[in-house]
């Protein structure tokens, strides 16, 4: 079972800054947006300074450049003085923007500005909604960016389950997944890669449980074709199948003697396999073909 896109995250640090506050602890759940930590980050509180005094601003040329506007069109205001306080106005937004662009990179948002800017500390929140797993802070600490993740989360998120196929199936057959301390559970197909892996001559799966649900991430297990629905499509031992030249083939019991009855091989998992055939219910199939074909002298 991978793990989800959402079912786990690692919160680090995005600029250098000293532990402020540590609001959790292992074993606690906590919900997306909820504060992990709080750091005191220099860089982060003068960009959010900057945003303040450039929003300031950029109102304040806002409410000249309308007051000129409308003095120019009754011809009170020379053109120059609209000009530059559009200028102005446009200096103070491309000042509040790359402020912003820096709160956004630190995970501040807009409004939060005014705060961090008054308290210097920088609140870092949960991406996702789980379990603290792991808290590696210390008050005080100072952490550079890029070090080792402050506090560890895993969530829960719908489940992909990777399996490996040695055969394509036929677009009837279903499938479910088998892991220890878990009922049976209904899975479909959602891709199958294109490759096939040269150690083993097999390719990756990927399927989804129907309906959609939550699974450990990391559970083993097998993924199992069931066949029921495809009258055609048998399981036979996989010492049943009797190559011969390019064909396969499994041996039928028939009056006192055994036919060869044609087969396609759908796939091999240990010591089964899943064969296509006009093959009944009630058919005698030799579990041993190579043992039979003694036992008759070769004969068919």
């Amino acid at each position: 079972v991978l793990p989800s896109p959402e079912g786990a995250a690692a919160l680090g640090v995005p600029f250098r800054g000293n532990v402020a506050r540590i609001a959790v602890r292992p074993g606690q759940h906590v919900r997306q947006g909820e504060v992990l930590v709080e750091l005191l980050m220099p860089e982060v509180a003068r960009a959010a300074g900057d945003y303040e005094a450039a929003s300031l601003r950029r109102d304040a040329w806002q409410r000249r450049a309308t007051q000129l506007e409308a003095l120019r069109e009754q011809g009170m205001a020379r053109v120059f003085e609209l000009t530059e306080a559009q200028a102005q106005l446009a200096e103070a937004r491309a000042q509040q923007q790359s402020a912003r662009a820096l709160l956004k990179a630190a995970g501040v948002e807009a409004p939060e500005a005014a705060q961090v800017a008054q308290r210097g500390t920088v609140p870092l929140r949960s991406p996702v909604a789980g379990l603290v797993t792991a808290v590696d802070a210390v008050l005080g600490e100072s952490r550079e960016t890029g070090s080792a993740p402050l506090v560890r989360i895993s969530g829960e998120g719908p489940a992909r389950i990777e399996a490996r196929l040695s055969r394509a199936f036929p677009p009837e057959a279903t499938f479910e997944f088998l892991a220890p301390g878990h009922a049976p559970l209904g899975v479909k197909l959602v891709a199958r890669a294109p490759a096939v892996d040269p150690r083993d001559g097999t390719t990756a799966a990927w399927f989804e449980p129907e309906p959609a649900r939550s699974l450990p991430s990391g559970l083993q297990g097998t993924v199992r074709v069931a066949a029921d629905g495809l009258p055609r499509v048998k399981v036979v031992p996989a010492r049943a199948l009797l190559l011969e030249g390019q064909a396969v083939f499994v041996l039928v019991r028939e009056g006192e003697g055994v036919r060869r009855q044609p087969v396609t091989v759908l796939g091999q998992s240990g010591t089964d396999a899943l064969v296509e055939s006009p093959l009944t219910d009630e058919a005698q199939v030799a579990s041993d073909a190579a043992r039979a074909l003694a036992g008759t002298g070769g004969g068919s």
